[in-house]
Parts: structure tokens; C-alpha cells; sequence
């Protein structure tokens, strides 16, 4: 391809000019027109095109620097392309995409001088966003030197306005399957618990009491569990991370899965020597590890092989922008769980993390455990991959960031809690009264008294007239003035020393109503069993005996 340039330029003003273009004498043509026929008389084939074209391209020599720039895609930017030569390429991009360019991009670039293709967010003069498309490719000289680099953009705001769009209704789609799947599976929860109360209510002496009890209490535990679950997908959980060795976890998890495989399915664990310590929360981590080996074991029937590996690994820039992954790079310990099962097929295996997605039977699984994986795997700043092929089994991985700090990984041995100390005193502030009424009858069952209130206001009032009690139990949301964070706060401001317990229905409401938290207050979750509640305070009372 090459341009023929006249020898003399055309008068454009006094005759037709080549192209079809024709002008009247004395009216003469738009600029980009004369740029045109003045750039065929350039040694340059690509003046033209950066001149009057409508083309988005740019060239930059080997340190970066913009040579040249097309006047349509400096008018583009909202600049004059005078403004623009000199300077580096991403000066003109957003951060993200320039810490790309930098660090991944352009030195592969410069290296091999392969075309390239990737996107980018420029910034345009007035601060808007233009996300491009850019294909690039270099040009050496004889002595195979670069010389220079010439890249074309392509605008690429509908197209990223139009999977926005896409995404926003995946999202609805999403939520309508959530909110659905909740309503089903709390609908028959509360249906348990009605029906066993109300044939309680019916006839208190029935002999099957104990029976219609045990039910109620076991739907009301599965309903903790499916909201948990919940909250795990949401990444909203309450973690209590912890320094580990990933390999005292997987010997712990092959103790208890012995008992529950089949005979048939032969489990076999791979210690990664030296493996690196990682901060995570080990019981979130033992249900995660449970719901993949239950979908592993349901995919072996017939029996096979279970893998549970372990392994340092370090992840890339180059891994991460290749799959879309929200994280660090850096220093990782894998855990790869894996079966001989049937495995998956690419339409099955692209929605396993969807919520209330199974393809199990109705009755034999809610299709939220590996969802739950999935926001705990990210809730902990890791990531989880799936490897799978119909007939050839399937891998989970899962990636924790290593932590680098020494120190000895603390014994996960059950730690000594005192035991409850009859006679103190807990100030109660729950806005509900059933809920109020029955963590009052659990704690005076452990030889607590307590004083119940239905506001923050009524608790702070009771200490202002002299009440001095040794734990403050209070909702973080409630009516009136004071909130349970506020009402800790100026309750510590008249009891020094005072213990304070949070209880909630949303894990999150502790950070953001804000102040009045500290290390060593405890933050429970509800619904909350008596033996949780008896434990947390047991261990709070013993620590203030010990303080």
C-alpha cells in the first residue's frame, strides 16, 4: 500500500481536485481537506491518516513518549495534538490502567514487539473516562532497533455501557433467585416451627412433646445456618480470622471425613512441606472444605478417589489479568480438593457459584453451599478455581494470601472458658420483647441476673440513677436517641471498666454506626443459642475477674 503524491499541490481553490471534490473559485475547502493533500506530499504513509482521517491512533518511541497523534483522536481527548506529543502515552490514562501499561503491557511490548491487543480508560481533558479498545504493533529498523510503535483505539463506551446494562439485569435475575430461594426455604422452616408449637399450644402434656420440640428447635438451627450461609455469599459474614497452618486444618477435616465417606470412596491427603501460614477463619474454612467434599462425595455413587493437597504458590500479574481476578499478587497457600466423579460440563460448571443453583434432587440440597464458599473465599481476599471435564472429576482450588509475619502458629486446641459466675449483673438493652424475654430467661438460667430494657435511652437512665452493672448487653439498632454503640460509650464514661457485648441480626451494623467499639468487645450474631450466649459471657466475666 503506498500514496502517489502529485508533484505540484492542487489549487483547490480554482479547480476540481482529484476524489470528486470540487470547489467554486475564490470559496475555499475545509482544513482537514487541505491537511489531506498536503500530507501526500509527505515521506510519511501514514500522514494522511494522522492528519485528516477519522481515525484514533497514536505512535510512541521506545521510551513511551508520544511522537505523533491523529488530530481526530486528540480532538477526541479534547486536546490539540500539539498538547499531546512529547508527553507519555499514560499520562493520558486512568491509574489502573497505567499501573497495567507500566508494569505488564508495555515492557512485553518493547520486548517482543508483538501486536497486542488490551483495553484501557483514557482520561479525557475535561476528567470524563473514555474506555478504548487499542491494537498495537512496533516498527524496527534494519538493524532491528525499535523505532517506533503505532496504535489504533476503538471507542469502546456503548459496547462497555451495554454489558453494564447486561450486567445490571444478570444482578436482578440474580437477586429475584435469591429472594425466591430464600422465601421458599424459610417458608417451610417457620412451617415446621408453627406446626410443633402449635400442636404444643394444643395439648402441653402430649406425649410426643419432647418430639414436636427437638423439630421446632432443629428448623429454627437450620435457619441460623441458611442465614449464615447467606452472609457468606455476601461476603457480610462475621470472620474471626486467626494465623494457621493450612495442614493442621486438612488433618483435622480428614479426621472427621473418614467417618462420614463410604467405604467406597478412598481419601487420600498431600501435605505441602514448608507450607507458609495464612490468616483465616478456620471454622468458615471447615464448612467451606465440608460443602466441596459433600458435592464430591455425592458425585462419586459408586465409590472413586478424594484428594486433599496443599501447596505454596505464587500468583502473577500476568494470572490475574488473564482471568479477571480481584486480587493481589503475591505469595499464596493452596488447598486443591479433588474427586474422580462424574465432573461437570462448561454450562454446569459456569453457574455452580449461583445461589440456589443445584442439580441435585429437590429435598437433597439448597444450592447455596458452594455460594457461601465463594463469598468466603473472597471475604478473605483469596480466590477459588474450578477445574472440571464430564467423566474426569473435578478441583476445587482455593487460595489464601500467605501471611508474612513470624511468630508460632497458635495451638487450635478448645481454650479454657471460666465458668459462669452466678450473681453478676447484666444490663440487657433489646428493643424486642420476645427476643428480650428470651435471652433474659437464658442468662438467669446461668445465675445472671439481669435488668431488661426495651431502649438504649431506659439502659443509659437506669445507670445515670446508680445501677452498676458488670456486663452491658445491648442491640446495636434500636429506637429512640441511643444506639448501641453510643449507649457503650457514655455508659463507659460513668462505669469504668464496664464489659460490652453487641448483639445483632446484621454483622456489619457494628461499623457502621461506629463509634463506642473496641478490641475486647464481643460481638454476637443472632439468633444466638443459649450456649453461645452462656459461653461468650462466661469468658467475658472471667476475663474482667482476671483484669
Amino acid at each position: 500500500m503506498g500514496f502517489h503524491s502529485p508533484s505540484v499541490a492542487p489549487d483547490v481553490r480554482n479547480r476540481n481536485v482529484p476524489g470528486g471534490w470540487g470547489a467554486r473559485e475564490g470559496v475555499a475547502l475545509p482544513n482537514n481537506i487541505l491537511r489531506f493533500w498536503k500530507s501526500l506530499d509527505s515521506d510519511d504513509p501514514f500522514e494522511a491518516l494522522f492528519e485528516a482521517a477519522p481515525v484514533l491512533m497514536h505512535s510512541i518511541d521506545k521510551t513511551g513518549t508520544i511522537i505523533r497523534v491523529s488530530r481526530f483522536w486528540a480532538s477526541k481527548l479534547g486536546y490539540e495534538p500539539e498538547e499531546m506529543a512529547g508527553r507519555k502515552s499514560t499520562e493520558f490514562l486512568t491509574e489502573e490502567s497505567r499501573h497495567h501499561a507500566v508494569t505488564v503491557a508495555l515492557p512485553d511490548f518493547f520486548r517482543t514487539g508483538a501486536i497486542y491487543n488490551t483495553e484501557y480508560d483514557f482520561v479525557r481533558k475535561d476528567g470524563k473516562l473514555l474506555p478504548v479498545l487499542m491494537s498495537a504493533i512496533a516498527q524496527y529498523d534494519k538493524e532491528g532497533n525499535f523505532v517506533r510503535s503505532l496504535a489504533v483505539m476503538f471507542d469502546n463506551t456503548e459496547a462497555k455501557r451495554a454489558a453494564a446494562e447486561l450486567q445490571r439485569k444478570q444482578r436482578m435475575e440474580a437477586i429475584g433467585a435469591l429472594v425466591g430461594g430464600v422465601a421458599h426455604d424459610f417458608n417451610n422452616l417457620l412451617a415446621v416451627i408453627l406446626g410443633n408449637l402449635e400442636f404444643l399450644l394444643a395439648d402441653p402434656d402430649d406425649p410426643d412433646r419432647m418430639e414436636f420440640i427437638e423439630a421446632a428447635l432443629n428448623a429454627a438451627r437450620r435457619g441460623g445456618t441458611l442465614t449464615q450461609q447467606l452472609l457468606s455469599y455476601g461476603r457480610r459474614a462475621r470472620l474471626s480470622p486467626e494465623m494457621i497452618d493450612l495442614n493442621s486444618v486438612v488433618m483435622t477435616v480428614d479426621r472427621m471425613v473418614r467417618r462420614l465417606l463410604p467405604a467406597t470412596i478412598e481419601l487420600e491427603t498431600v501435605s505441602g512441606a514448608g507450607l507458609w501460614r495464612a490468616e483465616v477463619d478456620t471454622a468458615q474454612l471447615e464448612t467451606a472444605v465440608l460443602n466441596i467434599i459433600n458435592n464430591a462425595r455425592d458425585a462419586m455413587p459408586a465409590g472413586g478417589k478424594l484428594t486433599l493437597e496443599t501447596s505454596n504458590v505464587r500468583i502473577g500479574e500476568e494470572y490475574i489479568a488473564a482471568r479477571g481476578e480481584d486480587i493481589q499478587p503475591g505469595r499464596y497457600v493452596m488447598l486443591a480438593i479433588t474427586d474422580s466423579g462424574t465432573g461437570m460440563d462448561e454450562a454446569t460448571r459456569s453457574r455452580i457459584f449461583d445461589p440456589f443453583f443445584t442439580t441435585k434432587d429437590v429435598g437433597f440440597g439448597s444450592g447455596l453451599g458452594l455460594s457461601m464458599v465463594f463469598g468466603f473465599m473472597r471475604q478473605s481476599n483469596g480466590t477459588i478455581r474450578v477445574y472440571s471435564e464430564p467423566g474426569k472429576g473435578t478441583t476445587f482450588k482455593l487460595y489464601f494470601p500467605a501471611v508474612a509475619r513470624e511468630g508460632e502458629v497458635p495451638d487450635r486446641g478448645a481454650p479454657g472458658v471460666p465458668a459462669p459466675t452466678g450473681g453478676k449483673l447484666v444490663l440487657l438493652a433489646e428493643d424486642e420483647d420476645d427476643v428480650r424475654s428470651v435471652l433474659t430467661r437464658q442468662m438467669e438460667h446461668a445465675g445472671y441476673r439481669v435488668a431488661g430494657c426495651a431502649t438504649g435511652d431506659e439502659a443509659l437512665r437506669l445507670i445515670e440513677t446508680g445501677l452498676r452493672p458488670d456486663v452491658l448487653l445491648t442491640d446495636i439498632v434500636m429506637p429512640g436517641s441511643l444506639q448501641g454503640p453510643e449507649l457503650a460509650k457514655r455508659a463507659r464514661a460513668l462505669i469504668t471498666g464496664l464489659r460490652v457485648m453487641f448483639i445483632s441480626g446484621y454483622p456489619t451494623e457494628a461499623a457502621i454506626h461506629g463509634n463506642g467499639l473496641r478490641p475486647e468487645d464481643r460481638h454476637l450474631i443472632k439468633p444466638v443459642g443459649r450456649e453461645a450466649l452462656v459461653h461468650a459471657l462466661a469468658e467475658m466475666v472471667g476475663r474482667e475477674d482476671k483484669g
